[in-house]
């Protein structure tokens, strides 16, 4: 089979405000794959979903492996890892689209399930979409609307037909928490910015947290800045500043206090100590 690919990548938005909007595309595309043809990842800053069209192959994510086939789709959360393949005798023809914003709740609450395949009628309409997107994707703010457009349209009609709903109950906001504060921690965020995202209250949110995992979100994401500032002291030879500005803080003074209020040690204490050891080990 012929390899076919067309795709279009969004560079008309700044990279910087992807995040913060409601719902914004990164890309989207056709590929029709040659036998074996595998891809993989560590992790997206952003949602993918693939629908296939024709063909099948395997895909994993969570360590496990699904078999998809034509008509089903398969969802790529932001943050996770992944690798799919074409099959060998009759590999497959997807369309996809990737997207994210403060809307994308949903596909949040599909991970949170564990559940990244599902059925549809008819994946050549989200490609007759998808294609749509593509004829007009000039780095134009016409082009911009329209593209965005499209994009809305076929997450609606997405949901709608696999009944992915975007209500969030208790047992969902502390994941989606999580899931915010990880992929944000490296911003100047603050918990009502998480609690905004969710769309609830910062003192209701603080509350189902803490009912579900035992700390207070501010606790959560003190813990993950600490735990990601000590992965670059010890594996890096950043300056201060730049690791401060890495985990969310705006100079080094400020991540300084908080780091040794949190650990006891000055970052430039810890750094000597622990990277020694691991050189030692080495």
């Amino acid at each position: 089979m012929e390899h076919y690919l067309r795709q279009y990548t969004d560079r008309f938005t700044d990279f910087n405000n992807k995040h913060i909007s409601d719902l914004i595309l990164y890309s989207s595309g056709i590929e029709y794959c040659r036998p074996n043809h595998s891809y993989s990842l560590r992790s997206r800053d952003y949602h993918v979903i693939l629908f296939v069209k024709e063909g099948k192959g395997t895909f994993e994510i969570e360590e496990k492996h699904y078999i998809i086939q034509q008509n089903q789709l398969f969802i790529i959360p932001a943050g996770y890892w992944f690798r799919y393949t074409a099959d060998t005798d009759n590999p497959w023809k997807y369309s996809w689209i990737g997207f994210l914003g403060i809307k994308s709740n949903f596909i949040y609450q599909a991970s949170k399930q564990h559940q990244f395949v599902f059925d549809c009628k008819n994946a050549e309409d989200y490609e007759a979409l998808i294609n749509q997107m593509l004829d007009v994707s000039e780095n134009t703010f016409s082009s911009f609307l329209k593209i965005n457009g499209f994009m809305y349209t076929l997450l609606g009609k997405l949901v709608e037909e696999i009944g992915i709903l975007d209500q969030v109950s208790e047992q969902q906001v502390s994941t989606l928490a999580r899931h915010y504060m990880d992929l944000h921690y490296h911003e100047i965020v603050q918990i009502a910015d998480v609690a905004d995202f969710i769309g609830i209250h910062p003192n209701y949110l603080a509350h189902l947290f803490k009912k579900e995992t035992g700390i207070s979100p501010k606790q959560y994401l003190s813990t993950l800045r600490i735990k990601k500032a000590k992965e670059l002291l010890i594996e890096t030879s950043y300056p201060i500043n730049t690791i401060a500005h890495s985990v969310g803080f705006s100079d080094a003074l400020s991540f300084s206090k908080f780091f040794k209020k949190e650990t006891a040690i000055a970052p430039t204490t810890y750094r000597k100590e622990y990277k020694h050891d691991v050189i030692h080990h080495i």
